[in-house]
């Protein structure tokens, strides 16, 4: 018994590794770009039912989807290394490629190379009809998310009320989906893990908590990481409006959903499949592209490359690894050399796989260090033509930079003697008091002490002074903003500069002493007096002004 679970856990680890690193920020993403994510009750629920939905198919093997497990003979645990290796080995091929290479179609292909080394045929029939719902799949995505978001579009249009109420109930939208794409996601992806288990230990709970543990094994340590990719995702492929990306929440949702059903074309989906077709068809009705032609290209060669790499693989594993003595009784290599040429050409692939990204990394740095070049010296030219006329001002800026730093080595000075002044003092009033005999006169005296400390730690004076030097240093910025903007408040001004010298949200509320909740809504606040839409950084437009 001891054997076969460190296979199954040795197999889950192989497999689990590239689909948590890999299809789990293509689902997210899309979550942490609508906002969703700050829900708590989003934050609960996402987990449960990622994990509840993923063990589904080991308690109910025949009630979701075509599972593929007849492909493969129980308790062959060479087959089960031979996919887990197939695996992974095809989708950092296909990751060469794309960085949202498809995992469960690697996958699939492991499992018909398997399939073809032990039985000796392949299931074209099979084969065809998972092959027709890849292809179908991010067509209906597409469909679906051009026609939701010209819905919630028209909506937000006609609807003619205020711009935050309609956020809030997109925002409610997006909760709701969330958890319907997580569900349906885990449910179409699950069959990937839980079919690992299922030949060697069968299902139940055993099963399950296997792989429940070694997803929670695999996660905690690339949490960081994931999240990392996660909110790079949001802010550079997923920086639309809240009503968009409710459409590609649901547009996901539904399409792992149908392509579950029994009755239809069940098959393990790629999320990045599913988001690319996404991303293109809101692209076509916004008429603003989100994705290059070249990244779009390049991740669907890495859709064809996954499954056929798998299949070659899985094949020539199986071989190398006994599992062909399901079939002939007799394993070895020896006796069949074309899967070890197989595996010489998919390392020579590998290599040229390798020589070729390496040769556009270094075309693409060479690329960068010539525009880089060329826009110094255009910058440089036009900085000596307008030299002349800007030397009386920069030596003026010069002198008043030299004045302000002048003033604040002056005022840290003064700033220290005060401290120590008042340090002086509290000590002396401690002092004083604690010779004091306990009763009435020492608390007044403690409460005393206690208020003026109270009093010093919100450096009101300090405070002060930091907004009238940063509108000395950005008074052109403030001149401008008062302009264009007159009805904005002295809370809203101060907040603007705050943002415009780049500091965070939780710095801000330190220094505004107010909460960071305060803070997020001030933002949301003065988005709504720049006339701003969601698609639009704020902290980008601030700096333009």
């Amino acid at each position: 018994m001891v054997l076969p679970l460190l296979a199954v856990v040795l197999a889950l680890l192989l497999v689990g590794l590239p689909l948590i690193r890999l299809e789990f920020p293509s689902i997210l993403g899309v979550v942490h770009a609508s906002g969703a994510d700050e829900r708590i009750l989003v934050k609960l629920l996402v987990p449960l039912l990622l994990l509840g939905a993923a063990v589904a198919p080991l308690f109910y093997p025949n009630g979701y989807t075509d599972t593929l497990q007849d492909l493969l003979p129980s308790q062959d645990l060479q087959s089960l290394l031979a996919i887990s290796l197939s695996t992974i080995v095809a989708v950092f091929v296909a990751a060469m490629l794309h960085r949202w290479a498809a995992v469960p179609y690697a996958f699939v292909g492991a499992v018909f190379g398997c399939s073809l080394m032990i039985s000796g045929q392949m299931d074209w029939l099979r084969m065809g009809r998972i092959a027709a719902a890849w292809a179908a799949a991010p067509l209906v995505c597409g469909l679906l998310t051009a026609l939701l978001t010209r819905l919630f579009s028209s909506y937000s249009t006609k609807s003619g009320r205020h711009l935050a109420y309609s956020d809030s109930r997109l925002l409610t939208g997006c909760t709701l989906a969330t958890l319907l794409l997580v569900a349906a996601a885990g449910w179409n992806e699950g069959q990937i893990l839980s079919l690992l288990p299922l030949p060697v230990l069968g299902g139940g709970g055993l099963s399950a908590a296997i792989v429940v543990a070694v997803a929670i094994l695999l996660y905690i340590p690339q949490a960081r990481g994931i999240h990392v990719r996660v909110g790079e995702m949001a802010e550079d492929q997923l920086d639309f409006g809240t009503g968009h990306t409710l459409a590609i929440l649901l547009s996901m949702a539904a399409t792992f959903a149908l392509f579950s059903w029994p009755g239809g074309l069940p098959a393990p989906l790629s999320a990045g499949s599913l988001l690319i077709s996404a991303l293109v068809a809101g692209s076509l009705v916004r008429q603003k592209a989100a994705l290059s032609g070249d990244d779009i290209q390049r991740h669907v060669a890495a859709t064809v490359v996954a499954p056929v790499m798998g299949i070659l693989l899985g094949y020539c594993l199986s071989l190398i690894l006994g599992a062909s003595e399901v079939r002939s009784g007799s394993a070895g290599w020896n006796a069949n050399p074309v899967p070890v040429f197989i595996l010489l050409g998919i390392v020579l692939v590998l290599a040229g796989l390798y020589m070729y990204n390496r040769n556009r990394r270094e075309e693409a740095l060479h690329q960068r260090l010539i525009n880089a070049r060329e826009e110094q010296v255009a910058s440089t030219r036009k900085a000596l033509s307008a030299l002349e006329v800007r030397v009386e001002t920069n030596e003026k800026d010069l002198l008043n930079k030299l004045d302000i730093k002048r003033k604040e080595l002056v005022d840290f000075a003064v700033g220290v003697s005060d401290q120590k002044a008042f340090m002086e003092k509290v000590y002396e009033e401690l002092s004083r008091t604690k010779e004091l005999p306990d009763g009435s006169e020492k608390n007044q005296s403690l409460d005393e002490v206690l208020s003026e400390l109270r009093e010093r730690m919100y450096f009101s004076r300090e405070m002060s002074d930091f907004y009238a030097r940063s509108e000395v240093l950005h008074r052109d910025f403030n001149m401008r903003l008062k302009e264009a903007f007159p009805d904005l408040t002295e809370g809203e001004r101060k907040l603007a500069i705050l943002l415009r010298q780049g500091f965070s949200s939780k710095y801000i509320a330190s220094l505004m002493n107010i909460t960071p909740k305060s803070v997020e809504i001030g933002r949301y606040r003065l988005r709504i007096k720049l006339g701003l839409d969601r698609s639009v950084n704020l902290v980008q437009y601030i700096k333009s002004i």
